[in-house]
């Protein structure tokens, strides 16, 4: 009874020690680069109190008062004009503390930073503070479906937010300059029937992306997640791509009945196929496709020719995934049997991997039915598949990778990080693809992705990018 009584009245007491004081979970809230005048998502705080007795917090406020661009909710009380008094915080208990932002457009093409202070001030008299800091993005807000019907060129130094679509008509070109940043809202995507034209470079390529600029969970941005927006549908003709970022979508490029080139470009971290190609050409260099639900490149008919690039399928999200190549003359997908002819498909100098034993596959009507081998050839390729070796006519001195190898699935690769999403996929000094290319090809494309030249005396690299550990000079 004595002892039960004992431990209540140490609960229930309190303290104006001032040493006794609170702990916070983080020192700093940061709320990273947010939209102007667009609200953030909501932050949590925890406020602990690991004292052997109560703590009184007698206000707790905001140094800006009620001219603060934060919005806070302590313990369920909103801080109304950026105060509010009298909170408990018995001993080992905690409290929760909620907060929000919503930053004033400023009238620049630059990041600007705002900052406040959380105040708690003990019965002690004690004051204790908490940082409050987020970036400012002005952008242009493009509500309503967008339709394009006269050749135009997008170019901002703002991100352009995209709420509904953008639709390309017939006939039209559309240019997309260096620098532009296309931030799509959830399920909006871009439809071209004419002719898409992205003028990306190194230092400023152009980003397909979705709008969400806030976290998931602390260590993992939406930004690094799938499914964030919709996708690019291309029809049409002609389409020519440069130094596109495209990652984050729930599909990456669908094009059908069209010619796509793309160049030094990503297509990363996908909710279903990265490139769908139907019936179309395809050329592309120096670039990444990564990270998809779906087929990092499913095929079905045309022509393709890829050089340099790098195919990793490693999406993690899911335990299926689809192939990092797809090769067919049929839609697999719809149960089409309509036959659709693949005139070409060459790969050289590529790198195909993923998780799993065999990476690639190859569906085809055309050999079972007519007798025909279908027109497809790797030529000094690193491959994960199983069916190589056996054809020496259309696989041409590859290197294969053994999964039982311990430098087998994400080791290879200079950054490999799966919890927080984040791959660089840059060859490891010891990758078993490094100074391995074909060299014939190496005049054609000096330069990986990065700009890093090819031309070294220990050979170049397969993939898109070159290692960068070892001596060599940019062009």
């Amino acid at each position: 009874m004595l002892a039960v009584v004992s431990g209540c009245s140490d609960y229930d007491s309190w303290t104006a020690d001032s040493r006794a004081r609170l702990t916070f979970r983080c020192d700093t809230v940061s709320f990273g680069t947010l939209v102007s005048t667009v609200s953030s998502s909501t932050r949590r705080l925890l406020v602990y109190n690991n004292n052997r007795d109560g703590l009184r917090i007698d206000e707790v406020r905001l140094k800006h008062g009620g001219e603060s661009l934060f919005r806070v909710n302590v313990d369920g009380q909103f801080l109304s004009g950026g105060y509010a008094a009298d909170f408990e915080v018995s001993a080992g208990d905690s409290i929760f503390v909620l907060l929000e932002a919503t930053l004033p457009d400023a009238g620049t093409d630059t990041l600007t930073m705002y900052s406040d202070s959380l105040c708690f001030r003990l019965e002690s008299g004690e004051v204790q503070y908490v940082t409050l800091l987020a970036d400012g993005q002005d952008a242009l807000h493009w509500h309503g479906v967008r339709v394009i019907e006269e050749d135009s060129t997008i170019l901002s130094r703002r991100p352009v937010i995209v709420y509904d679509s953008l639709y390309v008509s017939p006939g039209v070109t559309l240019t997309i300059a260096a620098g532009t940043s296309l931030y799509f809202h959830q399920h909006a995507s871009m439809c071209v029937d004419g002719t898409l034209v992205v003028d990306g470079t190194l230092e400023e390529p152009v980003v397909f992306r979705g709008d969400r600029t806030d976290n998931l969970f602390d260590y993992l941005p939406y930004d690094n997640t799938p499914q964030q927006w919709g996708g690019v549908y291309l029809h049409g003709r002609g389409h020519r791509l440069t130094y596109l970022d495209l990652h984050s979508s729930t599909f990456g490029i669908t094009a059908e009945d069209t010619d796509v080139e793309l160049a030094d470009c990503v297509i990363h971290n996908t909710g279903g196929n990265a490139l769908w190609a139907k019936n179309c050409r395809v050329k592309a260099n120096n670039t990444q496709i990564s990270n998809a639900y779906g087929d990092l490149f499913q095929m079905i008919g045309g022509e393709a020719d890829m050089t340099f690039c790098t195919m990793a399928q490693f999406y993690n999200f899911d335990a299926v995934r689809g192939w990092a190549l797809s090769l067919c003359d049929y839609d697999v997908e719809y149960g089409d049997t309509m036959f659709y002819d693949i005139g070409k498909a060459d790969f050289v100098n590529c790198v195909i991997t993923g998780y799993g034993d065999d990476v690639i596959s190859g569906r085809f009507i055309k050999e079972t039915k007519f007798g025909d081998s279908v027109r497809y050839c790797f030529r000094r390729c690193f491959l994960n598949t199983l069916s190589g070796e056996a054809d020496s006519v259309r696989f041409i001195r590859n290197i294969y990778e053994n999964p039982s190898d311990t430098m087998s699935y994400g080791r290879q690769f200079m950054l490999f990080d799966t919890h927080a999403r984040l791959y660089d996929f840059t060859p490891d000094t010891l990758a078993h693809f490094c100074d391995s290319a074909d060299v014939e090809w190496v005049d054609a494309y000096p330069v990986d992705r990065l700009k890093r030249s090819r031309r070294n005396t220990d050979g170049a690299d397969i993939g898109a990018y070159e290692n960068i550990q070892r001596t060599q000079h940019t062009e």
